[in-house]
């Protein structure tokens, strides 16, 4: 077994005179790790400046940290926390969801969706149907939810490891290909999705990164494209883990929001997107609910506090977010930029990429 496979026993690393380590789960579940400060006087820009490989080591070990109880107070100290990374926060390009900056005078520090809070969001890795994502994300609790606004997170190797082999190796040879249809009365209008006002800027990205294009009129256009792989190898560990949109943006997942059985019938024009195979078969209900299974077997979730800070490996941590009531404000960024051989860059994004 490898060293940092999730089913490895793993030991609490061991406390210190400045912080101390633990585990929110029962015994036995060492996901997220939890890091505390052992006292009232530990600033935790000077903390991770200090102990910056080990937090790395222990990221890629758990693929999750939830530092709590450091002086977080606002989005300044945040950004201040993140700048720890020598990366600069990455522009959110090609979104998937509506999201806004925080403020205006802090670059690419967003709030973490604008979706209706009535409504969840299904565990995914952030931006992996893209051509081009972030190797880290960081939420960033500003304002608790008074009631549920939880994050769930879930190991996306443990989701791979639970998925049937024989679906797995579909996915293995084929890829995974994406469908979106963008049109402002449905879901996200491609002006929001793309950043820009400029039809023949959509279309030039679009051709260099190999996304097919259909403008059915200038405010309606479907965008499909596949990836080769569905799953990926990190980068440090070597493991293998469950990286892609499948889950999240297949049509079930849509019917699912809508409250429809599996078996009713949705026209495709209400499809906001859908996830197929690479050749272009479809994933069956049954296939999906495998898949569903997998990450809800493997979910954790807690309610935030005031100043946590989530820290996940992009591709071994999925996450999601449940519905709340109240006011919920929670920063996030994305950080450490990787892309797949097919990108050659949208838009701006250079300005970000690493």
């Amino acid at each position: 077994m490898e060293p940092n496979s999730p089913d490895c026993n793993l030991s609490i690393p061991v406390n210190n005179e400045l912080t101390k380590y633990s585990y929110l789960q029962d015994k036995g579940n060492s996901f997220p790790l939890v890091i505390e400060p052992a006292s009232d006087v530990v600033d935790p820009v000077a903390w991770i400046q200090r102990n910056r490989d080990s937090f790395e080591q222990h990221l890629v070990r758990y693929g999750s940290i939830l530092l709590r109880g450091f002086e977080v107070r606002n989005i300044n100290d945040f950004s201040r926390f993140i700048s720890c990374f020598n990366a600069q926060p990455l522009e959110y390009m090609f979104r998937s969801s509506p999201r806004k900056e925080l403020d205006k005078s802090v670059k690419n520090i967003y709030e973490s969706t604008s979706y209706p809070s009535d409504r969840i969001i299904h565990l995914h890795n952030e931006s992996s149907y893209s051509r081009i994502w972030g190797r880290k994300i960081v939420f960033c609790c500003l304002t608790p939810a008074t009631e549920g606004g939880e994050t769930p997170i879930a190991d996306s190797r443990k989701v791979l490891r639970d998925i049937p082999s024989r679906l797995l190796d579909k996915f293995r040879s084929k890829g995974v290909k994406y469908k979106r249809n963008l049109f402002a009365d449905l879901g996200m209008p491609w002006q929001e999705v793309f950043q820009t006002e400029d039809r023949k800027m959509v279309e030039d990205i679009c051709r260099k990164n190999n996304i097919s294009f259909t403008f059915l009129d200038n405010d309606h256009v479907v965008l499909e494209w596949t990836k080769e792989k569905a799953i990926y190898q990190h980068p440090v560990s070597g493991e293998q883990t469950w990286f892609n949109h499948v889950y999240f943006f297949n049509k079930y997942s849509r019917y699912q929001e809508l409250g429809m059985a599996f078996d009713d019938f949705l026209p495709e024009e209400y499809i906001t997107s859908d996830t197929f195979l690479g050749d272009g078969t479809e994933i069956t209900a049954d296939e999906y609910r495998e898949i569903a299974h997998a990450f809800a077997k493997n979910t954790v979730s807690f309610p935030y506090q005031q100043g946590d800070i989530l820290f996940l490996d992009n591709l071994l941590t999925a996450h999601g977010r449940n519905s709340f009531k109240g006011d919920r404000v929670i920063a996030t960024a994305v950080i450490e930029a990787d892309h797949d051989p097919d990108y050659r860059s949208w838009s701006d994004f250079d300005k970000s990429d690493t």
